[in-house]
């Protein structure tokens, strides 16, 4: 796998792709743009991509200094700028003095507040240099370009980082204060990685938050998808005394660098947690690399089995779903990959563009057989996301695809393997380009609703659009979907009825239970690849299934670098979820560091639930759960990693409010459909359920007590 990698990685040509081989994409204009010297428009428009590019692989201060060196060029020549491409170079070099001080203070000296809006505290730049030279650029652009939001959100961020908002930002761009305003509706988290040791910094990733020891601690798993040595993948594991350790070498992963997505499975149903990594995802053309399936071999190391699985492919992709499709037990994989074809060509027209769905059944000897063509599964899309889930009840595991090009796809699994696209009479095409996706039972009915993130655009860029949105106007841009159940095999749309219609521009997400009510919150990382595209992650209380509340500034989940892979899970087993992001963008220097956001709630009741199938999967995938509290509340939920970009645990993690009791907890067994019933169940602990066994087995797991104290930090248990 290590020489795969290296040889996929060598020899591409760095114009062919959009994002990543930023330094050699620059070199690229720089020979450009000496070769076209003599054309003084082509020569300033690759001078400009050449700053760009610059930028983008990280070297930020020789940005600034070739702009410079540009401007003294052109001077020494007596020749001018027409005033679009100077506004484009002043906006650019606002950009690289932001993406400077960013460096300077959130990434060299970086604190758990670095980068959280609003900007206070130790959040506040050290060193105001780069902030303080973007205002003297952005002030006079915005004179001539007023109608400019995303240098009017620029220049709020600016004066944040120095302290200044917002008493000193001209009142006429001044956003105001209650733009960022509490609701009061939890407290704030806070970030432990740093202190933790797992800030990975690196580009945009996965995470996935799960048991990979069997010790009842939750570890981590994290990838980047890059492929120099910083891009490695890690294993943090948890030890239970808190702190985690770094067994990445231990483990055997050292060199395996790249994956946009990882994703926990157990592919051969012995009850140990494997990873699977993805890889290539929007490398277009060149991202024709393999993915790798890593076998846990129960001593804390992991093989790489990609091959002698029989999953060894080259093809682009971020997405995946692990579910038992034909119900015999064994988990098998349908793997989206993505084709880049250009509007109005046709999809078979030109071989290299072609990436096939991929839809693997576990032959239950360690092995797979692609079955995508047999079964007509092997899509030509730009597949952005994948997820199994049960969409009408009757025990058959259907599909929900994203594509980001075209209609979505919604494949209803009619049984013995047969399915049918419902996406057209369903009215569930839409967002024509979307990115992650995720079912999940929202307002706990029973039935699995689904959320489907949009990327689109208007054309304006992404902080003009947020900015309009944030300012109390109609949204426009980035709209998802959901999607609720009817609960008769029809779904309808209540994103404005349930509040989500907002510009999101969600590359990651997933969902978990922030405040322990029994209700899932929804946590999107968001952002494009440019680095003007500064805007926060967000998140969102479901107020009792009815709809949806920001919470983004007061829970302290607003960080503004690029957000990727969400994964949720109680790390601490303290009874409560905490949330892991992968951070950092597509182009080789938008790197920033992971967060750990440490949940502070108390008094509040819960259960911990992990399954083990015997029929069914070990890893009880698929397996539902309905719970009935003392107080009568129903509350739903199904065994999965959650969503398409991220990976929650398996255990179930669920809040039950002030219940002082579970009266009924039922399960459904996903391979044979056979029901488990347990009466008066206690609250505050873990528990164990395996399949056909009559009695709960409790766990005992001491809760993590983290270095340092947490703020009003305590717990039942």
């Amino acid at each position: 796998m290590l020489d795969l990698l290296e040889e996929r990685h060598a020899d591409v040509r760095a114009l062919d792709i959009t994002y990543y081989y930023n330094a050699k994409r620059a070199a690229a204009y720089d020979s450009l743009r000496q070769r076209f010297k003599r054309s003084f428009d082509d020569y300033v428009s690759y001078s400009y991509w050449y700053v760009r590019e610059t930028m983008n692989s990280g070297n930020t201060e020789k940005a600034i200094l070739e702009i410079e060196k540009f401007r003294n060029e052109l001077a020494s020549e007596s020749k001018a700028l027409t005033p679009q491409w100077d506004y484009f170079f002043k906006r650019l070099e606002a950009v690289a003095y932001i993406r400077l001080g960013e460096q300077t203070n959130c990434l060299i000296n970086h604190t758990a507040a670095s980068c959280i809006l609003p900007v206070a505290g130790d959040g506040v730049h050290i060193d105001p240099s780069g902030s303080q030279r973007a205002i003297e650029i952005i002030e006079p652009l915005l004179k001539d370009y007023p109608e400019d939001l995303e240098l009017v959100w620029l220049l709020n961020l600016c004066y944040q980082t120095i302290g200044a908002y917002p008493h000193e930002v001209p009142k006429s761009y001044l956003i105001p204060e209650k733009a960022f305003a509490s609701k009061s509706l939890i407290d704030r988290f806070e970030d432990y990685a740093p202190q933790l040791n797992v800030a990975v910094s690196g580009i945009a990733g996965g995470s996935i938050m799960e048991d990979f020891t069997g010790d009842g601690y939750l570890d981590l798993v994290v990838t980047s998808s890059g492929f120099t040595p910083e891009d490695q993948m890690r294993f943090f594991v948890n030890d239970g005394k808190g702190g985690f350790i770094d067994r990445t070498k231990e483990a055997g992963l050292t060199g395996l660098v790249g994956g946009l997505n990882c994703q926990q499975t157990d592919y051969n149903n012995d009850g140990l947690i494997d990873i699977f990594v993805l890889r290539g995802g929007w490398f277009g053309p060149w991202g024709k690399h393999p993915n790798s399936l890593l076998r846990n071999n129960g001593d804390g190391t992991f093989t790489d089995v990609t091959r002698e699985a029989g999953l060894l492919s080259f093809n682009p992709t971020q997405t995946a779903a692990w579910a038992d499709f034909n119900k015999d037990g064994w988990l098998d994989v349908f793997i989206g990959n993505e084709s880049f074809i250009p509007p109005g060509m046709p999809k078979t027209a030109d071989p290299k563009r072609v990436h096939r769905a991929e839809f693997y059944l576990n032959q239950g000897d360690g092995t797979f057989k692609n079955v995508a063509a047999d079964l007509g599964l092997d899509f030509i899309e730009m597949i952005k996301g994948v997820v199994a889930f049960d969409a009408n009840n009757d025990q058959l595991t259907d599909l929900y695809l994203s594509v980001n090009q075209g209609e979505n796809i919604f494949l209803m699994n009619r049984g013995n393997l047969k399915f049918e696209n419902v996406a057209k009479p369903l009215g569930m095409l839409e967002p024509i380009e979307s990115f992650p996706v995720a079912a999940f039972d929202y307002n706990n009915d029973g039935f699995e609703d689904l959320l489907v993130c949009g990327y689109t655009s208007t054309g304006k860029p992404l902080p003009h659009e947020f900015l309009t949105e944030m300012l109390g106007n109609e949204p426009v841009a980035a709209l998802p979907r959901l999607y609720e159940n009817n609960g008769d095999g029809t779904f309808t749309d209540v994103t404005a009825l349930r509040k989500m219609k907002h510009t999101i521009y969600g590359m990651g997400f997933n969902y978990g239970d922030l405040n322990n009510d029994g209700y899932l919150d929804i946590y999107f990382g968001t952002g494009d690849p440019n680095f003007e595209s500064i805007i926060p992650n967000r998140m969102f209380l479901n107020m009792g299934g009815k709809y949806f509340e920001e919470v983004t500034y007061e829970g302290g989940f607003s960080n503004i670098q690029k957000g990727h892979g969400v994964s949720w899970g109680d790390i601490d087993n303290d009874g409560d979820e905490d949330v892991y992001i992968t951070m950092g963008g597509a182009h080789e220097g938008d790197v920033y560091q992971n967060q750990l956001l440490i949940n502070p709630l108390k008094n509040t009741n819960w259960i911990n639930i992990s399954l083990e199938g015997k029929t069914s999967n070990k890893v009880a995938i698929g397996t539902r759960v309905q719970i009935t509290t003392s107080t009568g509340q129903q509350i739903f939920r199904v065994v999965s990693s959650g969503a398409s970009f991220g990976a929650n645990s398996y255990r179930l993690e669920v809040g039950l409010g002030t219940a002082t009791s579970i009266s009924e907890l039922k399960v459904t067994w996903p391979a044979t459909g056979e029901q488990q019933l347990f009466k008066n169940v206690g609250v505050n602990q873990f528990v164990k359920i395996i399949e056909g066994k009559a009695e709960l087995q409790p766990i005992t797991i001491t809760p993590v007590q983290w270095s340092g104290a947490l703020p009003n930090h305590s717990a039942k248990h």
